[in-house]
């Protein structure tokens, strides 16, 4: 396996981080779109695609979409 190949397969791996008090799951789903899973009110869990919503085409940049968005709507 050649440097950018990792590289790239790293890109794409799921993150959890915390926005807003609550923890988001970001990854890829079988179409190849970011989705980012987070529990919405009563613990019911919401899907948003990112690929749509924001542009994001990795792991990384759906990261940076949610961390931005919710910081201007904080």
């Amino acid at each position: 396996m050649l440097r950018h190949q990792r590289y790239e397969r790293l890109k794409n791996v799921a993150k959890v981080i915390k926005a807003a008090g609550e923890k988001h799951t970001i990854k890829k789903n079988k179409k190849g779109d970011v989705i980012v899973d987070h529990a919405g009110k009563k613990e019911k869990y919401d899907k948003i695609n990112l690929t749509k919503k924001a542009g994001a085409k990795t792991v990384k940049a759906g990261v940076k979409a949610t961390k931005d968005w919710h910081k201007k709507n904080g």
